[in-house]
């Protein structure tokens, strides 16, 4: 068994920058928990085309379908239009928020305590 101790990385990140990435994932966090219970109780899915979808979520097309063969977001042939769950709506912004905090915090200045 190794005792190697790992160091630990610190980021200084600014106190009002980082109570807003926390709110906003706290709040993301919970809509997503509420919708999925939403979506759990309902008998009908709730489905976006991709026109609705780039005017939500700030997207151009090119973005959407970008995600879509990337398989980050799944789509439904409609009557020959790509619809877009509800719910995979929010598991997307999700992980778009993810990503984004992750590049905030990966800009930020970091250093090692010895």
């Amino acid at each position: 068994m190794s005792d190697k101790v790992t160091e630990r990385i610190y980021y200084l990140v600014e106190s009002g920058l980082f109570e807003k990435l926390l709110r906003r994932h706290f709040m993301l966090t919970q809509s997503l928990l509420l919708f999925e219970h939403l979506c759990s109780q309902s008998d009908r899915p709730m489905f976006l085309s991709a026109r609705k979808v780039c005017e939500v979520l700030g997207l151009d097309r090119n973005r959407l379908e970008q995600y879509r063969r990337k398989r980050i977001i799944k789509a439904r042939s409609v009557n020959g239009q790509m619809m877009y769950s509800a719910y995979d709506l929010l598991t997307l912004t999700e992980h778009l928020q993810r990503r984004k905090i992750q590049r905030i915090l990966s800009a930020a200045v970091h250093f090692a305590i010895r």
